[in-house]
């Protein structure tokens, strides 16, 4: 199984769908950085708003065009990647803590497409992964212990070096193991209600359509029926 190229295939077609005059939202992770690399090589003449450091620092190394999102109102279009993926195009993001910025740059775009690997689509949320928030330092024991009540296992991110992450905000993200999550609308609302919290990783009702790298290419997912269909192959 070689992941690396399916997730090349996907970033392909996303950089494919980006012309010279767009304005384009860059999320982060490890296939937004093969996006990134595909948009360098052909040449992109558009204009990008990076949504975390690691992202910025790779597409200024590469020559991309590169402008902050105070000076737009409105993006044409946004490229972000995810770590699942359910039926109905809703999303866990924030294994990179860049998930905040993300859900901003995305909210001011016009559409938004998901880049991933065939291992990132599931039936439900929560399947694989945690539900990452990033939280405020000053309030962090007192927001854990609030976070607790929602039924899920939060847990402190911290560094190799045992230090709490930080965030390009300067905050911690604490990552909590739901399970199966049976109501991702109900759930990012709740989470978002607890003070100390700045924003959570689930994103729902965001994405418009799914680049799928897998073993033959990539599939470009639209609706319910063309995820239900693709998991059937």
């Amino acid at each position: 199984m070689n992941v690396d190229g399916w997730k090349q295939f996907a970033a392909e077609a996303a950089a494919g769908l980006v012309r010279d005059e767009m304005l384009v939202g860059l999320g982060s992770g490890t296939t937004v950085a093969h996006v990134i690399r595909a948009l360098s090589r052909l040449g992109s003449g558009a204009t990008f708003v990076p949504s975390s450091s690691t992202s910025q620092r790779l597409a200024s190394k590469l020559g991309l065009r590169l402008e902050s999102l105070s000076a737009h109102k409105k993006l044409d279009l946004m490229l972000d990647g995810a770590d699942e993926v359910d039926p109905n195009f809703n999303l866990i993001k924030g294994r990179g803590g860049a998930h905040t910025r993300e859900k901003i740059v995305a909210s001011a775009s016009r559409r938004v497409v998901i880049v991933v690997d065939r291992t990132k689509l599931v039936r439900r949320l929560g399947e694989q992964m945690p539900v990452p928030v990033e939280v405020l330092p000053f309030a962090r024991e007192y927001t854990i212990a609030r976070l607790e009540k929602l039924g899920g296992k939060p847990k402190l991110r911290q560094t190799s070096a045992g230090t709490p992450f930080v965030t390009d905000n300067g905050n911690y993200i604490v990552d909590i193991e739901f399970g199966s999550i049976q109501r991702p609308t109900k759930l990012e609302r709740e989470i978002n209600r607890i003070p100390g919290v700045i924003e959570n990783g689930l994103f729902v009702g965001v994405a418009d359509a799914v680049l799928v790298g897998h073993e033959d290419g990539c599939a470009k997912l639209r609706s319910k029926r063309d995820f239900l269909k693709f998991m059937r192959a």
